[in-house]
Formats: structure tokens, C-alpha cells, sequence
């Protein structure tokens, strides 16, 4: 497949129809190949549409809607979603009672890569916060009370990935003010140091540290993530707003947060020093 149609058939969008398709699959009862028979094409092509490496057409997606008596809101949402999935890069706007769906996309995605990469300035990411910590952000930032306890367990359940049979690797960068912000109180903060402290002993998990007194640092005020996928599947940037997520997918739009993370990787504190600084903080709080 030439690289152009790779790259096209694993963003963000394909990979979310791709799922949304499987899913429709399955609570039919019916396998690839009933589905294939039905509709007139190849197995090949079903299983190919499911796993995101080939391109779903918006006809495809109708063909397959009307198969699986899908309706209509849902049916004309994803015919839209493949109409402008080919996209360079997608602005998703979310709203307060669709917030939650917004959490479990990054989930998706981050279920399907080999690592990510962190930069984080006043919050610990997702995949490191206790459920304490997680309620008290969640609720702080979102008044919506009701997909609240919904967004903490899902960011709870990803935790999953760092000790499952083939583990996420993880390499964080984050500033010292995120280990001094007591979020929660205390005890609350205490407790999510001492999260932070366990992971680190993870062979596949790197958290490293700015020091404060390091002054400015690149891409200061700009914080991120990057998701990495096995086979040469192209990276993807996340970048995490009030309520918007913004996804980046060309090559030339991703390069210069890689290039940022190195940058803050080599100004961090290395592994011992890092490790020393927060048991330094818990310690001195105890």
C-alpha cells in the first residue's frame, strides 16, 4: 500500500469508524463473512474496513448501515464522519453531556498504541492519576456532575495498559510544579506522589522531572501528547484543551512536538535524579 494511502487509512477518523463498524458487527451476532455475503463484497474488504487499512467510503458506510438496521442519527453522523475523514487534521468540539465520549476516543487510541509521550505543566496526565486525584480534577474542571465519575473510571481503567501481557511504554515529561500542587488537599496529593513513585519502578514507564529553578524551558506553556503505533503506523499528536481535543496526523504537523519532547527529555532530570526529587517532596511532607 503506498505510504500516502497508509497514512490516510490510519488516522484518527478511520480508526474511529473502523471500531464503530466492528461494533455493529458484532451486536448483530453476525461474523465478517455473513456481513460480506450480504453486502456483496470480499471478506477481505470487511475485515480490511473493521482494522482501519482500508478506506470506507461514505457509500460503504451507508451500504453497511442499512445492513445492520442502524438509526438514522447514528447511521448519518458516521456518512458524514467518512466524508471528511481524509482530512489533514480535525478540531473536535465537544460538548459537556459528550464529554465522556471524547475521553474514551483518546482511550481507543491510546489501547491501540506501543507508546506515548507526555509533557505535562500543572496537572499528572490521565494515565498516572489516582481515582482521588482524578475525581478532584475531573470535578474542578467539569460541573456537569453526572459523566463525572464516568471520566474517572475510564481514566482508571487505561492504567490497565501498563501492566498488560504486551505493556504501553510511557516516557513523561513533567515540571516540578505538577508534583507541588496539592490537588485535593494533603492527603490526596500525598497519595498521588506516591502513585507517581510505583509507576517509576515500571520497566516500561520513565517519568521524568524540570526543576523549577531551571528557569524557561522550550515549549513552555504548550503541553502534549504523542501516540506511537507498532508496523510504521504514522504518529499522532494530542493536544488536550478546555473541552476541545485537537488531533494532529501529517507527519509536518507532528514533527515539531517530537522535536519539543526531545528537547524537554535531555533538560529534564535524568532517572535518578528524577526519582530523588519527588521522594525528596514526599518526604519532606510526611
Amino acid at each position: 500500500m503506498p505510504d500516502e494511502v497508509k497514512a490516510k487509512t490510519s488516522g484518527v477518523r478511520m480508526r474511529r469508524i473502523a471500531r464503530t463498524i466492528a461494533a455493529w458487527r458484532l451486536e448483530s451476532g453476525q461474523d465478517q463473512v455473513e456481513v460480506a455475503r450480504a453486502v456483496g463484497w470480499s471478506n477481505a474488504k470487511q475485515s480490511r474496513i473493521e482494522t482501519a487499512k482500508l478506506p470506507i467510503t461514505p457509500a460503504d458506510v451507508m451500504t453497511l448501515a442499512l445492513h445492520f438496521g442502524r438509526p438514522p442519527d447514528e447511521r448519518d453522523a458516521l456518512f458524514r464522519d467518512a466524508q471528511t475523514a481524509h482530512s489533514s487534521r480535525w478540531l473536535e468540539q465537544i460538548s459537556a453531556d459528550a464529554f465522556a465520549a471524547d475521553v474514551r476516543e483518546y482511550v481507543a487510541l491510546e489501547s491501540e498504541a506501543s507508546e506515548v509521550r507526555i509533557f505535562k505543566i500543572d496537572v499528572v496526565p490521565g494515565l498516572l492519576q489516582t481515582a482521588d486525584y482524578a475525581r478532584v480534577i475531573d470535578t474542578t474542571v467539569a460541573s456537569d456532575g453526572g459523566l463525572s465519575e464516568e471520566r474517572v473510571q475510564a481514566r482508571i481503567r487505561r492504567q490497565a495498559r501498563l501492566t498488560d501481557d504486551s505493556p504501553l511504554a510511557v516516557r513523561c515529561v513533567l515540571t516540578e510544579a505538577v508534583l507541588r500542587i496539592q490537588v485535593g488537599g494533603r492527603e490526596t496529593w500525598l497519595g498521588q506522589l506516591r502513585r507517581i513513585a510505583e509507576l517509576m519502578e515500571l520497566p516500561n514507564v520513565d517519568i521524568r522531572f524540570l526543576k523549577s529553578e531551571r528557569g524557561a524551558y522550550y515549549a513552555m506553556g504548550y503541553p502534549f501528547s504523542i501516540l506511537s503505533f507498532d508496523d510504521n503506523e504514522p504518529e499522532i499528536g494530542y493536544i488536550e484543551l478546555l473541552r476541545t481535543g485537537v488531533y494532529l496526523e501529517q507527519e509536518a504537523e507532528v514533527r515539531p512536538y517530537v522535536d519539543a519532547f526531545g528537547r524537554l527529555w535531555e533538560a529534564a532530570e535524568d532517572a535518578d535524579g528524577s526519582r530523588a526529587l519527588l521522594l525528596g517532596i514526599i518526604g519532606a511532607a510526611e
